[in-house]
């Protein structure tokens, strides 16, 4: 069976609220003063996979401390 290509969506570790600040709040600065932008809240990975649960499993071996985002992970291409 041929494989497809996914984006997965991951939070870097013990990034949570800074993640959600600023994507869902549009928050620029955390309560600590820090500049926040997208590479300080979160990563991006791209596997090849059956489907989506399976990228999902990939990668979560590969990042286990991360947390994933589903909403934000999609077949690419």
């Amino acid at each position: 069976m041929a494989k497809n290509r996914y984006s997965i969506s991951l939070i870097r570790n013990e990034r949570e609220s800074d993640y959600f600040d600023f994507w869902e709040k549009g928050l620029k600065v955390n309560k600590l003063g820090e500049s926040l932008h997208s590479d300080l809240v979160g990563f991006e990975v791209i596997v090849e996979a059956s489907n989506l649960q399976e990228a999902i499993s990939i990668v979560k071996e590969k990042h286990p401390c991360s947390t994933i985002v589903e909403r934000y992970s999609s077949k690419v291409g």
